[in-house]
């Protein structure tokens, strides 16, 4: 994940809301939309997720590549998580995550199988 500093120098993000040791809260604008993003470090983590700010909708493959490469590096691999249904939580519709553990690699398919 790119350091909090840097990530919120993005000419995207309209307001940031509060920022910590281990993260920022801010907002960004897309097309028109806005987005509400919480983005931390902690817990061996590199976890964001996003929110459309007054719409019903979730956020589109294009959101979600913009919101990666404000938080996260052009080598990083992040991911987006199915977890199995018994362990769901939802305390927020449309809202999506990227999550990257820090200390090992997400495995990734051959290229060819992309």
């Amino acid at each position: 994940m790119k350091p909090i500093k840097e990530m919120l120098k993005s000419p995207l993000i309209t307001k940031i809301t509060g920022t910590g040791d281990d993260g920022a809260m801010f907002e960004f604008k897309y097309k028109a939309r806005k987005y509400e993003v919480i983005a931390s470090n902690g817990g061996g983590w590199d976890h964001v997720s996003i929110y459309p700010l007054h719409q019903k909708h979730t956020p589109s493959w294009d959101v979600m590549c913009i919101l990666k490469n404000m938080c996260f590096n052009d080598d990083e691999v992040v991911m987006e998580l199915h977890p199995a249904k018994k362990d769901y939580v939802n305390l927020a519709e449309y809202c999506l995550h990227l999550w990257k553990p820090q200390y090992e690699a997400i495995p990734t398919p051959p290229k060819l199988f992309v």
